[in-house]
């Protein structure tokens, strides 16, 4: 008896696996594939939208002013220097209640650290609206700006859209410029209000 079952239980594997299956299509894996990028849609059902609330203590057990504003999913935009024309970079930003901050990651991993520069010359544009320029500095592995300039791109953040950055910094060795939008960044002001608690 077993062994009439085992056939009989292979047969009917090999006619379902068989006998209704679609065709598929050879692909050459050589063959490059276009790929259309998708911008990030955020639910509404999330206060904080395109943002989050974390931490800087981690391990230190110093908790003074260690609550900070970031953005909750990866940034990309693109970068180039002498040596690389439109690379990715990944942006995070640093927000908390006295600093305001990007981070830069070349190639999504490499963070951009000072160097020669002393500053950066970055345009900020909501939409349809008039660009705004100021400068930054890097003076670890961060950009820092200003409180004004801050307020300024806190009020884009607060309007929500398309808001393009624009950064250029003043490297004798190796200029370099960014580039990157924020689309919909709904959501700050409630982010905000939890960094205040």
């Amino acid at each position: 008896m077993r062994q009439l079952v085992f056939p009989l239980i292979l047969s009917v594997l090999i006619v379902a696996c068989g006998s209704n299956q679609s065709s598929t299509n050879k692909t050459d894996i050589n063959k490059p594939v276009a790929v259309k990028a998708q911008p990030i849609q955020v639910t509404t059902a999330n206060e904080l939208g395109m943002w989050k609330v974390a931490s800087y203590a981690g391990d230190l057990g110093d908790n003074k002013n260690s609550n900070f504003i970031t953005n909750a999913f990866a940034i990309w935009g693109t970068y180039s220097n002498s040596t690389i024309d439109h690379s990715e970079v990944k942006v995070k930003f640093l927000i908390d209640k006295v600093s305001f901050c990007l981070k830069l990651y070349e190639y999504g991993k490499k963070i951009v650290k000072k160097g020669d520069e002393t500053n950066y010359k970055i345009t900020v544009k909501l939409e349809e609206n008039e660009p705004f320029l100021f400068t930054a500095k890097n003076v670890s592995d961060r950009i820092f700006i200003e409180e004004p300039d801050a307020r300024k791109i806190i009020e884009m953040f607060n309007k929500g859209g398309r808001i393009y950055f624009c950064l250029a910094n003043d490297s004798k060795s190796n200029p370099t410029s960014y580039a990157f939008v924020v689309d919909n960044p709904s959501g700050f002001n409630e982010a905000i209000k939890k960094l205040s608690r």
